[in-house]
């Protein structure tokens, strides 16, 4: 029926091109005459019209003018108008003269033309103008807009939001802080001046949302216009709200929904990160018609690594989790997700010797990634000897494992805490490389370990306690006012992790480029001003002292640590001190001997023997508040 209807409209704007081109040819014969024709002239005129609107009908087809859809008219088809007039003029004045009819004027030559490109491209914009009039007649309960950002992504999003049928949105005007196109307008839009009068403007027009419209430096930005509305009346009636730019929708991963449209700003917003690189070839090739093995596969870390990698086309993916629910939600939506990938689901623990074995030799994965892991700090303080049964000793039989079914490639997911460790997460964790660099001399697998941060929205995270927090009306607790942490969003550390697997060829620590360090207090502040309210005012902040294990400033190198780059923006390899620090299979026996005595000393004594490095923060709170970076 909508092919049918658009036809339709075809032949009638066919039809009006005729209607046009005859009435532009018959008005530049009375323009040269002054309205007065000669009836030599009249006859040029009759002899001619039938030639003139074949050729410019013609040329017109052939220039697809009548392929577009009209309303969404542009400069880019009056162009083409243009074009077509142009090159039908050509073929015209060249049968005209070639016939050479009586006295023909050749004025008329020139401005025929004219006069058909403003008929002509005047018929296509006036359907686009009498379509946006339909649509913008009815302005009841429209959420009023105001773009910050005049360029040209504000400007597409001025059209777009003109056009959306739905037209939930009208645009006041413009912000930016470029003083040389204050005053001008943009399709009838003003542009109010800087970022200086944004409260003026809010108050003054009414303004429900703020939308980002720029295409770099944005989280900075969105976090100095928040701040520039701090006044609780002005946050809690408008909405900060940014759209996708180019860059961001090419740079989605295979499988992933592109963003359309406006959205809120989310807190990933702030982080102002650029897209991260990915050689998606790079990571297909290395993924691509694989079993691939994902330990952890139900948590945070785990399920995205999943997505991905069955997104680049894994012919099988083994899914091994001990949280039984988090495993039936994963294999759920993997297998309705239509990835073309064998999905199968193994409950199961990473320690379990027999379980792993009796996997490599069922389904022989040509690749691993070990992401099963204990990661909270202070429950880790208090339970050291899980936290090494699971992070360093689970890790040594996994990899053991893999080398002797012959995997390729076992990538190990660390962290930013094994640098100069303060907890016995952080130790335990670089146990668990270290365990890798004992295997790695004797085996042909290829052993890789990448580092990284803090993950926005990860399962338990501070954040999403944040959040619940106010919701709840607050108090947010944060440990201390100059705790500095890095942070990411899980989909960009899952596609720098597959870019460094791909990368890797055995025995590197890569280290991922986590940005610039960002306060907790400063980025909880914005969270709350997202949520409408004004921080210590309508939310109370609340600092509680730093935790057992915790540091202040989270570290990527220390400064003995070789960093060397790896041709890539987003990732670093690091040769720390003691590179090639191993831990022997005796080892590893004695520390699982220690796991099974009640008391956690020898155990925390052996690990610091193993980790020179490892420096226990004080369990105090107010001591640990006080001293800072513990570390």
């Amino acid at each position: 029926m909508k092919k049918a209807i658009t036809r339709h409209q075809h032949w009638l704007v066919f039809a009006a091109d005729a209607v046009a081109v005859a009435v532009s040819y018959w008005t530049a014969f009375h323009l040269r005459f002054d309205l007065s024709l000669p009836e030599i002239q009249a006859s040029n005129l009759l002899n001619t019209l039938a030639i003139v609107v074949v050729i410019r009908l013609a040329s017109f087809y052939s220039f697809n003018l009548y392929r577009g859809i009209w309303r969404y008219a542009s400069i880019d088809d009056l162009a083409s108008v243009f074009k077509a007039v142009l090159a039908s003029q050509a073929v015209i004045a060249t049968v005209i003269l070639f016939i050479n009819y009586s006295n023909f004027p050749r004025a008329v030559i020139i401005i025929d033309p004219i006069l058909t490109i403003v008929l002509v491209g005047g018929i296509r914009f006036a359907i686009r103008v009498t379509r946006e009039m339909r649509h913008s007649g009815n302005t009841r309960e429209l959420t009023k807009v105001l773009i910050f950002g005049a360029g040209d992504l504000g400007e597409s999003l001025l059209r777009e939001i003109r056009r959306d049928k739905t037209h939930r949105y009208k645009v006041a005007g413009f912000i930016d802080d470029n003083p040389d196109i204050w005053n001008h307008q943009i399709h009838g839009a003003k542009i109010f001046g800087g970022r200086g009068v944004l409260p003026r403007i809010i108050s003054k027009y009414a303004i429900d949302s703020v939308v980002v419209a720029v295409s770099h430096s944005r989280g900075k930005l969105i976090g100095e216009l928040m701040d520039l509305c701090h006044d609780s009346q002005i946050l809690k009636k408008v909405h900060f709200k940014t759209v996708p730019t180019l860059s961001e929708s090419l740079a989605k991963t295979p499988g992933a929904k592109a963003a359309k449209g406006l959205r809120n700003v989310e807190l990933s917003d702030l982080l102002n990160r650029r897209p991260v690189q990915t050689d998606m070839n790079e990571v297909s090739r290395l993924v691509a018609g694989k079993t691939v093995l994902v330990t952890g596969a139900g948590g945070t870390i785990g399920s995205e690594l999943c997505r991905q990698i069955a997104a680049f086309g894994a012919k099988r993916l083994l899914l091994l989790e001990n949280h039984n629910t988090a495993l039936f939600y994963i294999d759920k939506e993997l297998s309705e997700a239509g990835y073309g990938a064998e999905i199968i689901p193994i409950s199961g623990d990473v320690k379990d010797r027999g379980l792993l074995n009796n996997l490599f030799r069922a389904y022989k994965p040509e690749l691993v990634f070990h992401a099963a892991a204990h990661k909270h700090v202070p429950l880790m303080e208090a339970n050291p000897q899980e936290a090494v049964k699971n992070n360093a000793l689970a890790t040594f039989v996994l990899a053991e494992a893999a080398a002797a079914h012959g995997v390729e490639r076992f990538l190990y997911i660390s962290t930013d805490k094994a640098v100069r460790p303060s907890s016995v997460m952080g130790a335990t964790k670089r146990l668990g490389e270290m365990a890798l660099t004992g295997l790695a001399a004797s085996s042909a697998t290829k052993y890789i370990a990448v580092r990284f941060g803090n993950v926005l929205g990860s399962s338990g995270s501070a954040f999403n306690i944040f959040r619940e927090q106010i919701a709840a009306g607050g108090p947010v607790t944060v440990t201390h006012p100059e705790i500095t942490r890095y942070f990411m969003t899980t989909q960009e550390a899952i596609q720098l992790i597959l870019q460094a697997g791909a990368m890797g060829r055995g025995g590197e620590i890569f280290v991922l480029n986590m940005g610039e360090p960002v306060k907790v207090l400063h980025m909880v502040r914005n969270l709350i001003m997202l949520g409408g309210f004004e921080p210590e005012k309508d939310i109370a902040i609340k600092f509680t002292g730093l935790r057992p294990g915790e540091k202040m400033y989270e570290e990527l190198f220390r400064p003995e640590d070789v960093r060397k780059d790896t041709g890539h923006p987003d990732i670093f390899m690091a040769i720390p001190e003691g590179a090639n620090a191993a831990i022997s299979k005796e080892q590893v026996m004695e520390l699982g001997a220690l796991c099974d005595l009640p008391d956690k000393t020898p155990l925390l004594i052996k690990i610091r023997d193993i980790v020179p490095a490892f420096k226990r923060a004080p369990a105090d709170k107010k001591t640990a508040a006080a001293n800072g970076d513990n570390a």
